[in-house]
């Protein structure tokens, strides 16, 4: 998969959880935040990522570092930094994890080993349009454009539905 779907959707996910802020920076900042967090399976790091794919897509190594995020949240409310409340962990939890359900999507014959290190089975939910993004340049583009039309309506929804919840309803 290409990081189309994996922005769109980590920002759907961001648009949905951030908490109630007025500044453009800092919801652009939000935004970056869960594009990166909607992403970190593919980061390229020496021994992540597409180099230990199982590693980098398990279900077990992400809940580790979920929990990990808790604690940063925990102990930076105990320092004052406010990086977030509990509906930025749920929100980028579930942009991490969106990103090993995306992948799975992806009809590459490998699934992901979701269940690594306790198993080595691997989760494939294959859907027939969904194409690697490995050729030439127009294959690529094909590819994206393919992401951009699926997962940009997810945008929009979580566009609308937080406009719904930003709009005071008319007394009658």
């Amino acid at each position: 998969m290409t990081e189309v779907g994996h922005v769109l959707t980590g920002v759907a996910i961001g648009i949905l959880s951030m908490p109630k802020i007025t500044t453009v920076k800092q919801k652009t900042v939000y935004m970056a935040a869960f594009m990166l967090i909607a992403t970190i399976p593919d980061w390229p790091f020496k021994g992540w990522g597409h180099d230990r794919y199982y590693l980098s897509h398990s279900l077990f190594v992400t809940l580790l570092f979920i929990f990990l995020m808790v604690i940063i949240l925990m102990i930076s409310k105990k320092i004052r930094i406010g990086i977030g409340d509990w509906s930025v962990v749920i929100g980028g939890s579930f942009a991490w994890l969106s990103h090993l359900l995306l992948d799975s999507f992806y009809n590459h014959g490998k699934g992901i080993a979701i269940y690594w290190p306790f198993s080595k089975a691997r989760l494939a939910l294959p859907i027939p349009w969904f194409d690697v993004g490995i050729g030439s340049l127009s294959h690529i583009m094909r590819v994206f454009l393919i992401e951009f039309i699926n997962y940009f309506p997810l945008f929009l929804l979580a566009l609308l539905i937080r406009w719904k919840w930003n709009t005071p309803n008319p007394t009658i």
